[in-house]
């Protein structure tokens, strides 16, 4: 029988286990969920960015590259 337990898991097993000796543990989860969620629209906004840089990096790419294959008309 092989014990298949997800180290993830265990690490948060641990932490509960530790928060439940804790007597602030609700202010301290509270600040974790704040901090979790704050992480996650930070992550959301830099993913917005850089997705608008690469829409303009991809417009400027379009822009430069058909401007190459035109006819110069200055002969």
């Amino acid at each position: 029988m092989s014990n298949n337990a997800n180290p993830f898991s265990l690490f948060l097993i641990l932490i509960l286990l530790v928060l439940s000796t804790d007597n602030q543990a609700e202010v301290k989860l509270g600040f974790i969920r704040g901090l979790i969620d704050q992480t996650s629209r930070s992550l959301g906004s830099l993913r917005e960015g850089i997705t608008a840089m690469n829409t303009s990096f991809e417009h400027a790419r379009i822009m430069f590259m058909n401007s190459n294959n035109e006819p110069d008309d200055t002969k």
